[in-house]
């Protein structure tokens, strides 16, 4: 008991501590004091753990301070802002191959990499993708003006999101928890009781399994922070797009190149079916042409009867007038 009552300095420092610092790891405090079943582990008495937490307040210092924060998180400046910024971009490219292969160098300059691509293919000449590039923060800029530079840009929005007070928090609660598992692990060299061992160590995994998890969550802000992410729409085109002409002349100009196109482009798919669909297009002409070959002499004999009625009908429609005549 002597030995307990010299170590109540330091334990009710542990005390007081854990506390203050279990709170922001969204748990209740009671592991530290009473372990899984609640019962007290640095004192035996109970109130003799709590005269002493009372009365050695001289040389502690308190666990949050005004400002902390855990108590009121200071806004970083906007230098240290932290911003995901996404991008979308919609394009068009008449050299489809030529653009991938820049688009792969510029990657690798850049230290950016594609994360998810989807590519479809409907013939050799309309082709597109789309990609999910993941590209530093600090090289976007440059990244987004050269490609201007290399494919024709439809459409193209950029939206930022700001977590910079998620992350304060998040890093908040991290660094607290660092502290308590640094008090936890001391706790634990002193402990002598099996009962204390037990609990502690259950604290200890409860605070190791939160420190991993806001970990983690930090990791990731610092790779959307760190990476933007640019989604790109890349479609192959004979023509590029051009922008809306303003004039009437002009406006009619484009309307009769552009109609010129699709009727160039009509003849040559036309084309393009009749040769493809020659072998087809030759054997349903061979049947063809047996069918009336095969329909000659029927179609003769069926036009010749009918040229018998047609003289039987006029020879007795001009006898019947005569007959009239001689009555």
């Amino acid at each position: 008991m002597k030995t307990m009552r010299r170590s109540l300095p330091l334990l009710a420092l542990g005390l007081a501590l854990a506390l203050c610092l279990t709170a922001c790891g969204g748990k209740d405090s009671a592991g530290l004091v009473g372990g899984s079943s609640g019962s007290a582990v640095y004192t035996t008495p109970e109130q003799e753990a709590t005269e002493a937490l009372s009365d050695y307040d001289g040389g502690m210092e308190p666990a949050a301070e005004e400002g902390s924060p855990d108590t009121a998180p200071i806004t970083p400046q906007n230098e240290n802002r932290k911003l995901i910024t996404t991008v979308d971009i919609e394009a068009e490219s008449r050299d489809y191959d030529s653009f991938l292969s820049w688009l792969d160098g510029k990657l690798a300059q850049a230290g950016g990499y594609i994360e998810n691509s989807e590519m479809q293919a409907y013939d050799e000449n309309h082709r597109n993708c789309h990609l999910t590039l993941r590209i530093p923060a600090d090289k976007l800029d440059g990244f987004l003006s050269s490609m201007g530079e290399n494919c024709n840009v439809l459409n193209k929005s950029i939206r930022q999101e700001d977590v910079t007070l998620s992350y304060v928090d998040t890093q908040s609660h991290r660094d607290a928890l660092r502290v308590e598992q640094e008090r936890l692990l001391e706790l634990l060299e002193q402990a002598e009781s099996l009962e204390d061992i037990i609990a502690l160590e259950d604290r200890l995994t409860n605070v190791r399994y939160q420190l991993q998890n806001y970990e983690s969550a930090l990791r990731t802000l610092d790779s959307q922070v760190d990476y933007s992410t640019v989604e790109l729409s890349l479609q192959e085109v004979r023509e590029l797009t051009e922008p809306a002409p303003e004039s009437w002349g002009s406006r009619a100009w484009s309307g009769m190149k552009e109609n010129a196109r699709d009727i160039g482009q009509f003849f040559q798919e036309l084309g393009l079916f009749l040769v493809t669909h020659l072998p087809i297009l030759t054997l349903l002409g061979l049947v063809a042409l047996v069918v009336w070959l095969a329909t000659i002499k029927p179609r003769r004999r069926a036009r010749e009867h009918r040229r018998q009625q047609q003289e039987l009908i006029r020879s007795a429609g001009q006898a019947n007038p005569e007959q009239e005549k001689k009555e």
